[in-house]
């Protein structure tokens, strides 16, 4: 008997069918939901987020207390008979990163419908001068300070490169700068293809890598969500038509994400890059392509 207890029971019976299978549960339904084959179809974001917390946390060190735990009490003679700890742990450190990869597509995709369809559903060439920032700037920016919020009671805050005195300010001065550029080359080079040169920049645009891992720290996470956020922006607008009006909505827009969205991010040059291409890409799109003054832009942004 006392054979048999130390034997097959603790051996196979605890450790390997109760511990083991545990994790391996946990580690199937976490798979589960970055599928999206899970009994209830896609999981809410906030439930992707804890439970990569969750995972991580195991892979660190509650796989290890629980197994101690469990051979304090029913001791392993043979250690050849059961999983490594090693493996358990690889385990779920990859899981805790699908879900967070997950968890970062997952909240960029939603932010990314609102701004598409914002795109899509608009007439660009007969709008009207533009008084306002469009309320789903306002919305993209309480969704991601929502989002920051959450992030923040779960994970460290992480590495920011310095930052310029006035972040707030900067991307709209290079736009313009960059702006005044091409309409040079316009007046003085108009043998210039402008879909060459669209394609050039798109393809420098194109280098910033979108969907990348990220680390487990708030930047790195806040960072990924804008970056989808953005990129599906700045391929909306290569679709539409604009008129004058048209572009300095998105001028004055994207003025405004700026204002609130470089304080989220790792880098605040990738926000300065990106909402400068959408700006630079709707002029190539615009049949009047007429910036409004930037004091004016700064002007209705701060009004709200």
């Amino acid at each position: 008997m006392k054979t048999y207890f130390r034997g097959p029971f603790c051996t196979q019976g605890v450790h390997e069918n109760l511990m083991v299978q545990y994790f391996k549960h946990i580690y199937q339904v976490c798979n589960d939901f970055c599928e999206g084959t899970g009994e209830k179809g896609s999981m809410p974001p906030p439930l992707l987020l804890i439970l990569s917390r969750f995972c991580m946390d195991y892979a660190t060190s509650t796989i290890l207390y629980l197994l101690n735990i469990a051979e304090e009490n029913f001791m392993v003679d043979d250690r050849n008979q059961i999983t490594p700890l090693s493996s358990l742990v690889d385990q779920f450190k990859h899981i805790s990163r699908k879900l967070i990869d997950h968890y970062v597509k997952v909240q960029g995709l939603t932010i990314s419908q609102m701004l598409r369809k914002s795109v899509e559903t608009r007439d660009w060439v007969s709008t009207i001068e533009p008084r306002n920032v469009r309320a789903v700037m306002k919305r993209v920016v309480e969704d991601i300070t929502s989002i920051d919020s959450q992030v923040g009671e779960l994970y460290e805050e992480g590495i920011r490169k310095e930052r310029s005195s006035d972040s707030s300010r900067r991307t709209h001065t290079y736009s313009t700068t960059r702006q005044q550029q091409q309409q040079r080359s316009w007046n003085y080079a108009p043998s210039i293809d402008n879909s060459l040169m669209s394609n050039i920049q798109k393809l420098f645009s194109e280098k910033i890598e979108i969907f990348s891992p990220v680390e487990f720290n708030r930047v790195s996470i806040l960072t990924g969500i804008v970056k989808i956020s953005l990129k599906t922006f700045l391929e909306c607008v290569r679709l539409r038509t604009f008129g004058r009006y048209g572009l300095q909505q998105i001028q004055v827009d994207t003025h405004y994400l700026q204002m609130y969205l470089w304080r989220f991010v790792s880098d605040e040059n990738l926000v300065h890059f990106l909402l400068d291409e959408i700006v630079a890409s709707t002029v190539h799109r615009c049949l009047d392509p007429q910036l409004m003054e930037q004091s004016v832009v700064e002007l209705i942004c701060e009004r709200g």
